[in-house]
């Protein structure tokens, strides 16, 4: 029996809220530049920052996963870590604790090493239990649309 294609998956933000963040970033410069007549640095001194928050949802605005035989790898943006197999404790589809996380994005959860790699709009995903190169325990929440099929993905 030949082993299983890899799963994988990029989970994107509703596109909504893509536009509803561009407008809020369009918004303040705008309002800047009409408000007060700033000259120079000051436009400057006040569009970096927007900048910044614009670069940083940008590269954050989906999760990548890939479940397989070899193990689990995930990534928001530029946080991105592989998980071999053998370290894998257990998986389970679970729908989105949100209350858990307190939101969406890169969260971190109530246990020290707890996080979630969430998704607004994407309301299922793997609850992933692994252990790390020194022995921890950790909880991963990863959103995915179709988890059976992840998990399915990572047995060998």
């Amino acid at each position: 029996m030949g082993a299983m294609e890899p799963y994988r998956e990029r989970v994107g933000w509703p596109g909504w809220l893509l536009l509803a963040l561009a407008l809020l970033l369009v918004a303040g410069p705008l309002a800047l530049v009409l408000g007060a007549a700033p000259r120079g640095w000051t436009i400057l001194a006040a569009l970096a920052p927007l900048l910044l928050v614009a670069y940083v949802f940008w590269r954050m605005r989906h999760v990548e996963i890939e479940f397989g035989p070899l193990g689990v790898g995930f990534g928001f943006g530029g946080i991105r870590r592989r998980v071999p197999r053998e370290r894998v404790v257990a998986t389970e589809a679970k729908d989105y604790p949100a209350a858990r996380y307190m939101g969406w994005g890169y969260r971190l959860g109530w246990e020290p090493r707890e996080r979630a790699y969430s998704v607004l709009g994407c309301r299922r995903g793997v609850l992933l239990t692994f252990d790390d190169e020194s022995g921890r325990r950790w909880k991963v929440f990863l959103s995915c649309r179709d988890p059976e099929r992840a998990i399915a993905a990572l047995r060998p």
